[in-house]
């Protein structure tokens, strides 16, 4: 009876640990569905609701630094994550898999046969499946915003060029803003929710606020020239449209020198898998069939009769004359 108790106790610890794991994966992607895809996704991010106690709690678990939290806001903005508590669940969700992960390892090493070699390989995989739970949801939430970055910036341009013309219609930049937004959504979705962000905010607050939190928001230096533009301009009182079309321009000669530099370096980059891949089928080609035929000549040659054939020659002769 006993003996079925410790093989059943191992058994429930890992049934446990795969639940959770599997829980946790589950509220993983229903949190990350929360991301804002279009501008009607706008309003049910700055309603959602406050976090209970219990995933405040579990976000404090593992201390950071407050920089770190700040880039990781940073990040989650970038990204598209704007609701209030996006940071919160996100520790709280990080730490609920890595504290998990830990705790099955400890409750299997625990469970496991007393004298056993099991218990030490089980903390290992533990302690490394923690540290991969903590560091690969950052790794992965810095690429998605950086390529999230990437499109906002290639599609700022086009935006751009519609504002200038609503601007040259007559219309206020602020209601510039709320039409581009519906305009450039199904092109460029990312663009358009930036743009119903900083209308709304510009309706709370001022407009060269809105600009300064964008700015803020994505830290990229054609955001920042744009915010800072917009704001001098409505500052000094100047044609805010001609300046837009002026930086517009200005954006797509800098976005062309990019792709210019990003091809010249897969230029160079190329160069080692040709080296690597390329350079020995040739080397074989060209001097294969060089190498065999001297490979034969020297054969042939140091046969009876061949060219380097020593055998008919007198030695002693050859020495005498020499002297």
């Amino acid at each position: 009876m006993g003996r079925g108790v410790e093989l059943e106790t191992p058994v429930i610890v890992a049934f446990a640990a795969g639940f959770l794991a599997v829980y946790v994966l589950g509220i993983s992607v229903v949190n990350a569905r929360r991301r804002v895809r279009n501008i009607h996704d706008v309003d049910r991010q700055f309603r959602a609701r406050r976090p209970g106690w219990f995933r405040r709690a579990l976000a404090d678990v593992i201390p950071q630094p407050g920089r770190e939290v700040e880039g990781l806001e940073q990040d989650l903005k970038r990204a598209g994550f704007y609701g209030k508590t996006a940071v919160v669940e996100f520790r709280a969700t990080r730490n609920f898999v890595v504290l998990a992960l830990l705790l099955g390892g400890l409750g299997l090493a625990v469970a496991a046969e007393p004298g056993s070699d099991l218990p030490r390989p089980l903390l290992i995989v533990a302690a490394l499946s923690a540290v991969v739970a903590y560091a690969l949801p950052r790794f992965v939430l810095h690429l998605q915003a950086k390529r999230r970055l990437d499109g906002i910036q290639r599609g700022l341009p086009d935006a751009l060029d519609i504002i200038r013309m609503c601007l040259t219609g007559g219309l206020p930049l602020r209601d510039c803003l709320d039409r581009v937004a519906q305009e450039v959504e199904f092109f460029h979705p990312d663009v358009a929710v930036e743009l119903e962000v900083v209308r709304r905010h510009a309706e709370i607050d001022s407009m060269g606020k809105a600009l300064r939190e964008f700015s803020r928001r994505m830290n990229a230096p054609d955001v920042n020239a744009l915010a800072s533009l917009v704001s001098q301009t409505e500052r000094t009182g100047t044609n805010v449209a001609v300046a837009v079309t002026e930086f517009a321009d200005g954006i797509r000669r800098q976005f062309r020198q990019r792709a210019e530099e990003r091809a010249g370096r897969t230029t160079i980059r190329m160069l080692f898998p040709v080296i690597l891949c390329l350079a020995p089928p040739v080397f074989i080609l060209l001097l294969g069939p060089p190498a065999l035929q001297l490979k034969t000549f020297l054969q042939e040659a140091r046969n009876p009769g061949g060219v380097l054939d020593t055998s008919g020659y007198d030695s002693s002769a050859i020495e005498a004359a020499a002297e």
